[in-house]
């Protein structure tokens, strides 16, 4: 619809990209313009904008942001790694954050200030420079949670343009997106595409597409607790996955009644509904053990442990963006107010990336300050090294440390 051709998603986030590269803003107003976003004459939003959307927040929604706000960055300020540097060995690193950092913000089915938190506060604490968040506006302006959301999060601008889009102007820069160093995109399918597409122009550390969840319960687990920890993951859609691995037949066809009767009043119904039937299910398994041998094969972005001794499993679990522990540490907590980035790996990539952290905004830069010494005695070893590589040029430049040495 968009460009008038029949096209594959992969072939769509290609065309957005050549669009945007070519046409800069233009590209960003005619893509968004048919798909039906708003976008206001001025895509950077002003400081007024921002406070008159503050201004209409709902009472004490600031207060409640501002302890999650908190709790996330406590969280990321122990995740910070330490320089250092030997000085008898002449070998260091250093932790450097990337200039500046482009974060997605999702609003088409409801503004997620709480992806802008777990986001920009982890990009702050790294201490990264300038912090950019693209996020869809309506005709009436920005959500008032996003404003809020902003400002705790002290985001230096907010651009309206969102989805695929916004993600090539943040890789490849426009008028009025500038060009980020690292991107951070929470999202559906498409931002998902886009944004593996534009690694290696901007740093792109976590895939982060419709959510998963994975729940393994035993017979110690509140079928209606399950239930509802699925339906809070599956009415984000995407489609969103939830899925369940039980040892027990019973609790199982426990479990799926108790969504049947929680969906009835669930205001997202239909959505939630989708995912289950697209992406979600309940697998009864031979044991526990099985259930976790699955869940590393998966690698689900969220991995909740409904299960009279979790601790015991924790030790067994491999790939996971997060691994919430007991009925009393819900999925749900993870999104909002406990502390680490809810932002985390999906699609199998658990099984080599990491959440959202201050990480995704750090690069190290390795120190080598050799003793005249040390340079001397490496010197030979180094050119032997060299020479079975076929490289007499580098054999050369260490000899001549030697022999600088003995003159």
């Amino acid at each position: 619809e968009v460009f008038g051709e029949d096209l594959s998603p992969r072939e769509f986030v290609g065309r957005v990209m050549a669009q945007v590269r070519d046409d800069g803003d233009e590209a960003l107003r005619r893509i968004g313009g048919k798909l039906g976003d708003y976008l206001p004459e001025r895509l950077e939003l002003s400081c007024d904008d921002l406070a008159t959307a503050r201004a209409k927040a709902p009472i004490g929604l600031e207060t409640d942001l501002k302890l999650a706000a908190e709790r996330i960055r406590s969280f990321h300020q122990r995740q910070m790694p330490k320089n250092f540097f030997d000085k008898s060995a002449g070998l260091g690193q250093r932790w450097i954050a990337v200039g500046r950092a482009g974060l997605h913000i999702p609003s088409a089915t409801g503004p997620l200030a709480s992806s802008l938190l777990m986001t920009a506060i982890p990009a702050r604490v790294a201490g990264v420079d300038e912090v950019i968040v693209c996020t869809g506006v309506t005709d009436e302006g920005v959500a008032p949670t996003i404003a809020v959301a902003a400002h705790l999060a002290e985001v230096d601008r907010v651009i309206a343009v969102s989805g695929a889009q916004a993600i090539m102007a943040m890789a490849l820069g426009t008028v009025s997106v500038p060009k980020c160093d690292a991107i951070v995109a929470p999202g559906n399918a498409w931002v998902m595409l886009a944004t593996r597409e534009v690694f290696g122009l901007t740093g792109v550390s976590v895939l982060a597409g419709p959510t998963e969840t994975l729940v393994i319960a035993d017979l110690s687990a509140d079928p209606a607790e399950v239930a509802a920890d699925l339906i809070a993951q599956a009415e984000h859609g995407g489609p969103a996955s939830p899925i369940v691995l039980t040892d027990d037949l019973a609790l199982a066809n426990q479990i799926a009644s108790h969504v049947q009767e929680q969906l009835i009043s669930l205001p997202k119904r239909e959505t939630a509904t989708e995912s289950f039937s697209i992406r979600g299910g309940i697998g009864v398994v031979a044991d526990l053990e099985e259930a976790i041998g699955i869940s590393n094969e998966y690698g689900p972005e969220h991995l909740c442990l409904h299960v009279s001794e979790p601790n015991h499993l924790l030790g067994d679990v491999r790939n996971a963006g997060g691994v919430f522990i007991g009925s009393a540490s819900p999925e749900v907590h993870g999104d909002y107010i406990a502390g680490p980035s809810h932002v985390m790996p999906t699609g199998g990539t658990a099984r080599f990336s990491s959440p959202c952290g201050v990480h995704t905004f750090l690069k190290s830069m390795s120190l080598v300050q050799l003793g005249a010494e040390d340079s001397r005695q490496l010197a030979p070893i180094a050119a032997r090294i060299a020479r079975s590589e076929g490289l007499e040029g580098h054999a050369r430049a260490a000899e001549r440390r030697w022999s600088e040495s003995h003159k």
